[in-house]
């Protein structure tokens, strides 16, 4: 599935955070070869996965698996 999201689907989104945070996330961001909007965009749908708020197919894109009755 490929989603195109276009600039009337999108929002600039301000947040405080301490500069030794925004210095490793810069750091860790250009070791992955990501911008840091990027970075932050997939550790907050990271999130949202692991709290199950996206779908089945939204979880397994970013790497979670669901668990079966009885999997450790």
């Amino acid at each position: 599935m490929v989603v195109i999201i276009t600039e009337q689907e999108t929002m600039h989104l301000g947040v405080i955070i301490p500069v030794e945070l925004h210095e490793l996330i810069k750091r860790v961001s250009e070791a992955r070869g990501e911008g840091i909007s990027s970075f932050v965009r997939r550790t907050i749908l990271q999130e949202l996965a692991r709290l199950s708020f996206l779908d089945d197919e939204q979880k397994k894109a970013l790497g979670f698996h669901e668990k079966k009755v009885g999997d450790s």
